[in-house]
Order: structure tokens, then sequence, then C-alpha cells
């Protein structure tokens, strides 16, 4: 019970604060998981350029009075190595949209012609392979699925000041606030701002950021689409209760090459490629910074409570789903399943003694992704062996069909023989249900593909996890079914139901 200790013994710390917050809302001391979609963090479980799939994204700042400063970053499926990451300047009631497609060499590609501004002042171009596995046969393949965070860094604000005494926040809001729909983008403004002087540019992140995702397969006419996940950092008095969205810490750091000293790696990421190693595993640089773990609220003491508590906000003992493999209609389905902090407790190196091998985050709090719970590779023979994979008993996955018949799995056997367990592998998990191959799934995902055969064709299922803890992740279900006169394709995606939250789900 040390996390929910922790909680409270934060939120006595800031219990003064309660009666004098009849004006303002304190600073936020929580992050819980946003059931209105709108927040701070937004999170895209799942996206993909396989076979012919283009991925859309669209991210809009429902904050009609401040604009929002976005680190926006791409990271591959297979153990969450950062593909591409940049930064958008969304102005009051902007959208920003994108699309990610496979180009010629393999690799995803990010085209927009969205009139934002964005540091750098272009972001088209293909995805960079130089973090991914030098173990993997195709590492273009590394960058064609994965998932997207979307950080709110600091608000940009207006406060109408104008010639010789225009503050660096009026510049920012005048430089990125759109004039007949196109924004100046004023390079000598947005290129001055940098983490040591970001409090003169911006403000506390405010709640706002909301988003969709489209994945479109342009030869099978199939589409899938979702909203975002949304966090929202919040004041909390009980910490059993939803709170109140609040302002989180301003976490701005430019995109820039230039490295991280130790202490500010230390302070700002729980990535353990980044804090362990000598040298570090992987060199940090300022364009690494802020990340899902740097510390956001005034409840996140430490990179890895950060990390701690977002994974507390989406943590599930349980997830369900539905599941259709007909053949007379084309049935396909697959289940992704996403784990958005893995990152910061488990991560792999891919050079050194022994490599590829797991290097793990040392802190007694690291009880949902641990030596324990991972390993490499796949006993079921699903992934590669450069990949780290979450271990389930087979006792962990269930499905019925439509007349409530169960499927029983009996482990009972002559010994001596191997015993049996499954794997999901990757940080975003595809998990076929009876087993077609990826170009003939319903995701065409191949990255981190694991397959189970069910002996029916229709019916339901779930996830269970072998800790009470549960795991931080968040399911979707994609099916897809084709009329076979007109062999037109159809895609179903539905977010996979959670029947029983994680121990510290609060």
């Amino acid at each position: 019970m040390k996390k929910r200790i922790i909680a409270l013994s934060v939120v006595a710390a800031l219990g003064g604060f309660a009666g004098s917050a009849s004006a303002q809302v304190p600073a936020a001391n929580h992050l819980a998981y946003s059931a209105t979609g709108v927040g701070h963090i937004l999170y895209t479980p799942y996206f993909s350029t396989q076979e012919s799939n283009v991925t859309a994204i669209s991210i809009v700042n429902t904050d009609t009075v401040n604009g929002k400063a976005v680190k926006v970053r791409f990271r591959g499926a297979s153990n969450s190595d950062d593909v591409y990451d940049f930064q958008v300047f969304l102005s009051p009631g902007d959208v920003w949209t994108a699309g990610i497609s496979k180009g010629a060499d393999g690799r995803s590609q990010l085209a927009t012609t969205d009139k934002s501004c964005t540091l750098p002042a272009t972001v088209n171009g293909s995805f960079i392979v130089s973090r991914t596995a030098t173990q993997a046969a195709d590492r273009p393949a590394e960058t064609r699925e994965g998932y997207i965070e979307i950080l709110n860094m600091g608000d940009i604000w207006s406060d109408g000041s104008s010639g010789a005494s225009i503050t660096n926040n009026q510049r920012l809001f005048t430089a990125t606030k759109h004039v007949a729909g196109v924004a100046p983008c004023t390079s000598s403004v947005l290129s001055a701002l940098t983490n040591e002087n970001a409090g003169s540019y911006l403000r506390a992140p405010t709640s706002g950021l909301t988003g969709s995702w489209s994945i479109v397969n342009v030869s099978k006419v199939v589409a899938y689409s979702y909203a975002m996940t949304a966090i929202e950092a919040r004041y909390q008095v009980n910490p059993n209760g939803r709170g109140t969205k609040s302002f989180g810490k301003l976490v701005y750091w430019d995109q820039r090459d230039t490295p991280l000293t130790g202490t500010q790696i230390d302070a700002n990421t729980a990535d353990p490629l980044f804090t362990q190693g000598t040298p570090r595993w992987v060199s940090a640089a300022r364009y690494d910074l802020p990340d899902l773990s740097t510390p956001y609220t005034d409840g996140s003491t430490s990179p890895t409570i950060q990390a701690l508590e977002l994974s507390d906000a989406i943590a599930a003992r349980q997830v369900v789903g539905e599941y259709t493999t007909i053949a007379s209609i084309g049935g396909a389905t697959d289940w992704v399943a996403s784990f958005p902090t893995r990152r910061y407790f488990a991560a792999v190196r891919y050079t050194g003694t022994g490599a590829p091998a797991a290097v793990y985050n040392p802190s007694a709090l690291n009880i949902y992704f641990n030596s324990g719970n991972t390993e490499m590779g796949s006993v079921s023979g699903a992934g590669a062996s450069y990949q780290l994979c979450q271990k389930l008993g087979m006792s962990s996955l269930a499905f019925w069909d439509l007349e409530e018949t169960s499927l029983n799995v009996d482990n009972i056997v002559i010994s001596p023989g191997t015993p049996f367990s499954l794997s999901l592998c990757g940080e975003v998990a595809v998990l076929g249900i009876n087993g077609p191959a990826a170009a003939n799934s319903a995701t065409f995902g191949s990255l981190t593909r694991t397959s189970v055969s069910v002996p029916y064709s229709q019916g339901w299922g779930s996830i269970t996890t072998p800790s009470a803890d549960g795991l931080p992740m968040i399911v979707n279900q994609f099916t897809r079914v084709n009329n076979t006169t007109t062999n037109v394709y159809y895609g179903l995606n539905f977010l996979g139901k959670t029947t029983s939250l994680g121990t510290f789900n609060f």
C-alpha cells in the first residue's frame, strides 16, 4: 500500500491550501484519467503505416483564451523508442492536423499543411531509426507501428502589452495567434524560447487539449477512429475523490540537440536508458524533455513518482472486448494493448555486454514493470529477441462464444514438460484472435503480433493481469469484415471495457 500512503502524505502536506482556495483552485497535486476526453496530456494508443495504412491525427485546443505549447512524440511499438518528436504551438481555439504514411524507404513519414507554428519550423519528414534496435532485421519497420504522446508544456497568454513595454509572453502570443487563418510564426520569437527563460514566455499549463486519431487502409478502404485518451492534472483533497482540474508545472524544454547534464536528466525523467549506464545507455538532449515522467504536479516529487501516478490513473486488472472471426463475412479481430508508462520502468538497451538486455527502474515503487513480470522475447513464440514482453499466465486470457460457452484451459499434464505461458510483446502489443496472418488481419500489424486460437468464431473475452495491482494499459478492439459480393471492407473499433481496476487506481 506504499502508493496510497504517499498520496495521503502529499494531500496532508497540501491540505493548508484548501481553506484559501475560494478564488482560485490550488496547483494540481494529482493526475487522473479524464472521462470527458479533455485534459493536459493526450495519448494515442496506436498508429500504423503497415501495408497501406495511413494514420491521421488531430489535436484540438478547446481553450479559447490561452494558447498551448505542446510536445508531440512518436514512439515505436517494440520498446517505446523515440522515432520522431517536435513542438506545436496552438493558438486559442486552434486545431493541428497531420498524416503519417509509409515512405519509399519503408519508414513512416509525417506530412502536414497546417498553418499552426511548430519547432522546428518544418516538421514534415521521415521518422528516425537511430534509436531503434540494431538487432532488428528491418529497422524501418520499427517506425511503422507505435503510439503517440502529446503533452501541454505551458500556456501561451496575452496581457495586452505593446510597444516599448511589450512582454515576452505577449510576443509569443502574437507570434502564434492566427491572423486571417495563418499564424505569423515569428522565428526570432520562437527561437528565443528556452528552458531557462520559459517563465517569461509561458505560464503553468491548464487543461483544454483533446484529439482524435484515425487509421485508414487505402487499398482495402477500411477505417478505424477513436478519441485520444486524456489525462488531467487536478487538485485533490480526498485521495479517493475525482478532484478539480487545475494547473500543472511549467515543463517547457527547447527543441535543441544540446546535451543534458546528469542532474537535469535525473530531475526530469525516469527513463532507465537515460538515467543508467556509465556513460548513460542513451545520451539525452533537450529535445528529449519533457516526457510523461517529467514531474507535472505538486504531488509528483520525482520522475518515478510522476510515472507511478500516471500509471495508477490508467491501471486495470481486467479488460474485456468482443471478437468476430466468421469466415463467411471475412471477419478478423485484433486486440491492441498499449502500455503508455512502461518505458519509465523498463526499457531495452541495444549496446553493451549482453545486449539486447532489459534495464529496469530500480525504485522500490516499480510494481508494474519489473524483472518479475517482463522478459526478453516470448515463450509463446511471438515477437523478437530484442523486444520486451509482458508475461501473462494462460489463465490471463479467457473467451466465451455467443451462448455462454467458455474456453476452459487445463494445465494438468504428464511431466516433465515445458510450462506454458503467454507473453504480449512490445509496448504496443497486437493480439490476433484465431490468428490470421498479418496481411489478412484487422490491423495488418506485424511488428509485435501474438496469435491465440479460440474454438469459437464470435463472442467476447478478457485479459486479466496476474497481479491485483493490474497494469497501466489501454486496450482497443479492431474488427474488420467485408461484403463478399462487392469486396468492400468495413472497420469497427471499440475501446476495451475495464471491468476491474488496479489496486491503486482511484
